[in-house]
């Protein structure tokens, strides 16, 4: 996720790296090894090796690359591209994980600024944007009215749009999610026991079932030994389209 305001993200150091905290939500696991953080951060790595039909994947609100050590863990060899509006973030992952992250690149920008001036397509995009408040940690405006249409048309034909979603500020749920999956034709979402995101996988080309999807997460959770294997339920959202 990626701080946008708000309170300075803290860093924490953990038995196995770190970990960035803003008003009491984690934005990154950040460790020193390639595993398992036994947090939603697993499921997105897990979303990106199972949905990516190639290896250029983006990240929207880098932080501090929680996602990579369960991806390369996994085998994902991704070459991944973040922008984040804080540079702390990839430093500390830097510092952590150089020695096995792959090829990872970085820039300090505006999410919405990067994404409209890459030139080529992705394979898949991760949306992990967030912005600090009040003690709280919401999805931004940005996230829900903007950055839909913008990354679906920066996906490569059959790419996938990954959202990390958290509580919207001004908008409800159900007002949120039908804003975001509009321009796809195909989504299911991913919803967990112990914490209140809710990702959506969002494609223009034809997804597995929810069965499909929650058999092949749990393959790949298993894998690396996470505990979101028993945390997670997945299921279709059937919103109608326009």
């Amino acid at each position: 996720m990626r701080r946008i305001g708000g309170a300075e993200a803290e860093v924490q150091r953990t038995r196995r790296g770190a970990r960035l905290v803003q008003n009491g939500s984690v934005l990154s696991e950040v460790l020193a090894e390639p595993g398992a953080t036994d947090s939603v951060f697993d499921v997105l790595a897990a979303a990106v090796r199972l949905f990516s039909p190639g290896d250029r994947v983006g990240i929207l609100g880098f932080a501090g690359g929680g996602m990579i050590a369960p991806l390369r863990a996994m085998g994902g060899g991704h070459k991944l591209s973040g922008v984040d509006l804080d540079r702390a973030g990839y430093d500390l992952f830097c510092d952590l994980s150089a020695e096995w992250k792959g090829e990872v690149r970085f820039a300090q920008a505006d999410a919405v600024e990067w994404l409209r001036s890459q030139r080529g397509k992705f394979d898949l995009l991760l949306e992990d944007l967030s912005v600090g408040r009040d003690g709280d940690v919401f999805k931004p405006d940005v996230s829900i009215d903007t950055l839909p249409r913008l990354i679906q048309s920066k996906l490569k034909p059959g790419g996938v749009a990954v959202f990390n979603l958290l509580p919207p500020d001004k908008w409800t749920w159900a007002e949120m999610m039908a804003k975001v999956c509009e321009p796809f034709e195909f989504d299911v979402q991913i919803l967990f026991e112990s914490f209140y995101n809710r990702v959506v996988v969002l494609s223009n080309k034809a997804l597995p079932s929810a069965r499909g999807v929650s058999r092949l997460l749990r393959t790949e959770l298993n894998w690396i030994d996470s505990e979101m294997e028993m945390d997670i339920s997945v299921r279709s959202l059937r919103l109608a389209k326009r």
